[in-house]
């Protein structure tokens, strides 16, 4: 992360964030009865997925006041930065100040329940996503911290998709009623991003900092 960046759409340029393309995620097939000599049918797509990685902060870094870092998506591309999010989601996680730590979620606004905003470590922006279990865990300087999210599609139209994290082994976040998609099928693909902000220059990168990240399994 460069002196001066926030994100990568800025100047100077900071951080990264592309749409990663594994093969189809899909639920395993069936297996052939003993002597069916057939090829198995490949299996529906899936509709939960499962990111994990681990990711070190050095032991000085400065936090500022807010930072993304990987996730997943499905419907399309440019589900975020104030995107509407009608016919797709994200759900990346992010780091506040002091290292604070929240899943960061685009979904269709009018769509969620009540809940979804209504828990005390929650927060609801109008024009960006929802920041999702605030300050449930803190992210580590100076050692790894490893993360485990799961997302669980909804039915098509109902709210009763999930999402979970945990980390290092703990159950931190779990959330029901989600609503990521209406009728249309939706696939997954990983998003690494990571960068300070924040869509504005008070979330700058003070100086040229640095994080690594390893062990990267979906």
């Amino acid at each position: 992360y460069p002196k001066g960046s926030i994100n990568p759409a800025q100047k100077p340029q900071g951080g990264i964030e592309f749409y990663a393309s594994p093969l189809p995620l899909s639920a395993l097939p069936s297996l052939p009865m003993q002597g069916d000599t057939r090829e198995s049918p490949l299996g529906t797509p899936a509709t939960n997925v499962t990111l994990r990685y681990s990711v070190f902060f050095p032991k000085d870094f400065d936090w500022v006041l807010a930072g993304k870092l990987p996730g997943l998506y499905g419907g399309h591309t440019g589900c975020s930065g104030g995107n509407a999010a009608l016919d797709c989601f994200s759900t990346r996680l992010m780091w506040r100040k002091d290292g604070l730590g929240e899943l960061y979620l685009y979904a269709a606004k009018d769509k969620q329940t009540d809940a979804l905003c209504d828990a005390p470590t929650s927060v609801c922006d109008a024009a960006y996503g929802f920041s999702v279990g605030r300050g449930s865990f803190a992210w580590s300087a100076g050692a790894w911290t490893t993360v485990e999210q799961t997302v669980v599609l909804n039915t098509p139209g109902k709210q009763d998709g999930w999402f979970s994290l945990d980390v290092n082994g703990k159950r931190v976040i779990h959330v029901g009623g989600v609503f990521y998609r209406d009728t249309r099928p939706c696939s997954f693909v990983p998003l690494p991003s990571t960068f300070f902000g924040g869509h504005d220059e008070k979330y700058a990168t003070p100086r040229d900092q640095y994080v690594w990240f390893k062990d990267f399994a979906l």
